[in-house]
């Protein structure tokens, strides 16, 4: 037995799935999915590539995880900084909060926004699935800022700032994702989405 195994072995099965799903994050972070090997996230999560494939059948899967994590993180942020806000805050001001959780969570993880919203690389249908429910919360996210309003208008404009919110996010963070350009991205979401609603509602 190596040293190796032996350091393997030291870690339990929920541990060292956490470990191969951390090293998975940092390497698709820095790397669109087809410039990643599952022997790079092996090496960086101290495991074999046999073990990686013990708990992800195939490349697709470990990258979906990693996809789900960076997601679920972006989630948290937005619920704390929401929680944050003071009671009977506007519509706006909780579109607001979105919006700068994105920009902060794609200023962490720039590479990872920029090949994923290029189209750098072949995604996974295991990936897009878990952005495309992302993005759904989301949208049901911003209906239940708003007063109930069954109009078409009213979902497009929703939709519509989805799509905006990603597009400004990826140029935001190929400029430089620059602090002082931050206050522009928030604000051209905003008042897009201002302009489509014609009433915030609330």
């Amino acid at each position: 037995m190596t040293s190796a195994q032996r350091r393997r072995k030291r870690l339990s099965a929920e541990e060292r799935r956490a470990a191969i799903v951390a090293a998975a994050c940092a390497a698709f972070d820095a790397r669109p999915f087809d410039q990643v090997t599952v022997a790079d996230v092996a090496r960086a999560s101290d495991s074999s590539e046999p073990l990686v494939y013990h708990y992800f059948p195939s490349k697709a899967d470990l990258y979906a995880v990693a996809v789900t994590a960076r997601l679920a993180e972006l989630e948290d942020a937005v619920a704390a900084g929401l929680a944050a806000l003071s009671e009977g805050s506007s519509a706006r001001d909780r579109v607001r909060v979105v919006v700068e959780a994105h920009l902060a969570h794609a200023a962490h993880h720039p590479g990872a926004w920029a090949s994923a919203l290029d189209g750098v690389g072949a995604e996974p249908r295991e990936a897009e699935s878990a952005r495309s429910s992302a993005r759904t919360a989301h949208l049901d996210r911003l209906s239940g800022f708003l007063n109930p309003d069954p109009r078409p208008e009213r979902h497009y404009a929703l939709a519509g700032h989805v799509a905006l919110l990603d597009g400004v996010t990826r140029e935001w963070v190929r400029r430089g994702a620059s602090d002082d350009e931050r206050p522009a991205a928030v604000t051209t979401v905003l008042s897009s989405l201002e302009g489509g609603l014609g009433d915030w509602g609330r």
